[in-house]
């Protein structure tokens, strides 16, 4: 349950995920001409796909944000620090995608992408480093070679070029 102030903060940045997301799917509509091949789904497919399911999702945080909680009688007004210290990670995410965006051409989209979701299964509350480094891996692995090899879409090899060929 939220008050009127969290309500109001989720549709901002609901709003922001949102704008964030129209740019997103602009610059993945514009990959230049010689990363398509002809009679195969070019590597555009994936940015608005993945653009659309996130463009729903934050439409639907602002819609419907969730239930206004009335706060008890006599209860203190929480401080902004506390209700920045409840969301920190919410910015820290943020954070590590500009921060992957910027790494993947160097790095390569399998290094980059296994630091991301390790790191990202750490901030959801994952402690079980043996349980969540090779799944990030495996996973990464998985849509490398499906988009890679299956799709024959290029993804940066990163400092793995040698090895990923």
């Amino acid at each position: 349950m939220k008050n009127k102030k969290q309500l109001r903060r989720t549709r901002i940045e609901a709003l922001v995920v949102l704008l964030g997301v129209a740019g997103y799917i602009w610059v993945g509509l514009d990959v230049p001409l010689y990363y398509r091949m002809p009679g195969v789904p070019g590597p555009s497919v994936f940015p608005v796909v993945l653009g659309i399911i996130m463009a729903a999702a934050a439409l639907w945080l602002l819609i419907f944000p969730g239930e206004e909680e009335k706060p008890p009688k006599g209860a203190p007004e929480q401080s902004a620090w506390r209700d920045f210290e409840g969301r920190w990670q919410f910015y820290l995410m943020w954070g590590l995608l500009i921060a992957y965006v910027f790494l993947l051409p160097g790095l390569g989209f399998v290094v980059s992408s296994a630091l991301l979701l390790i790191a990202f299964f750490f901030l959801l509350g994952e402690r079980r480093w043996y349980l969540a480094i090779p799944i990030a891996v495996v996973f990464t692995l998985a849509i490398y070679i499906g988009f890679a090899r299956g799709l024959q879409i290029r993804l940066p090899p990163g400092i793995l070029a040698s090895v990923l060929r």
